[in-house]
């Protein structure tokens, strides 16, 4: 969850939530994944990747660009066509080609998830607001949603939950230190992150969980299932480069 952008696209959802429909009827249908500048969360690689057949080294390599994202972490940004109109490269006059495992930006559409307050250790409160865009004809029929019943429709459960894992690492800047180093941090988040095929050959093969007090159940885990695998890849990050108590390391 993030603060609501200051731009007068985005508005605050009052609890009478919200109209929207978007299908092939609608006359703006497809006009929203054009001309996107669209950042992919570790989750969206690995559903894109699996939909498509791909490594992660593969996928990344073809479909995105790394770019400095938030606080200048490396992020992917997903590569539209070399057309004048610059389209998603999963879209077709049908609709999304990867639907069921599109990404959670295109997933929430118009719904926004944001946080209010957080603050010095302060607590912090949920909030959505809608995306309003000149071109979007979807606000104007369709049925009535709250924030629940569309997250709910839209199959947004599991990328939340595992997004809201990620946001303590990508919302905080990285150290200061010197470029060797901080190239250094910049690699192993995003090998920890994006690229999982690697990172699992990495822990199946180096001496990385001997260093760690990691549960056989949780290794087993990890080691048969990608989400796992990343969960524990949020965790070293959050020991290795951030001090965190994610994990516990071995003795002597």
């Amino acid at each position: 969850m993030l603060p609501i952008p200051d731009d007068k696209r985005f508005q605050e959802l009052d609890d009478d939530g919200f109209q929207f429909a978007c299908h092939p009827d609608v006359a703006c249908f497809n006009q929203c994944c054009r001309g996107l500048k669209l950042f992919l969360t570790p989750y969206d690689v690995l559903r894109l990747k699996n939909r498509l057949g791909l490594s992660s080294d593969e996928f990344i390599d073809r479909h995105t660009m790394i770019r400095p994202g938030q606080n200048g972490w490396p992020q992917p940004l997903l590569k539209m066509t070399d057309t004048y109109e610059r389209t998603c490269p999963f879209v077709s006059d049908q609709g999304c080609t990867v639907y069921d495992d599109r990404p959670g930006a295109c997933r929430s559409y118009p719904l926004g998830r944001g946080a209010r307050g957080g603050q010095a250790g302060g607590s912090q409160e949920e909030l959505f607001f809608l995306v309003r865009e000149d071109h979007c004809q979807g606000f104007e029929q369709g049925p009535h949603w709250s924030p629940q019943t569309w997250s709910a429709d839209q199959g947004l459960e599991e990328y939340n939950q595992i997004n809201d894992l990620f946001l303590p690492l990508i919302t905080r800047p990285p150290k200061l230190v010197p470029p060797p180093a901080a190239r250094k941090m910049a690699e192993m988040f995003f090998l920890a992150t994006y690229n999982l095929d690697l990172f699992g050959r990495m822990v199946r093969e180096s001496d990385l969980l001997k260093r760690f007090q990691v549960p056989p159940q949780r290794v087993q885990a990890m080691l048969q299932d990608e989400v796992e695998l990343m969960k524990f890849g949020f965790d070293w990050l959050g020991f290795t480069i951030f001090g965190d108590r994610t994990l516990t390391p071995t003795t002597g």
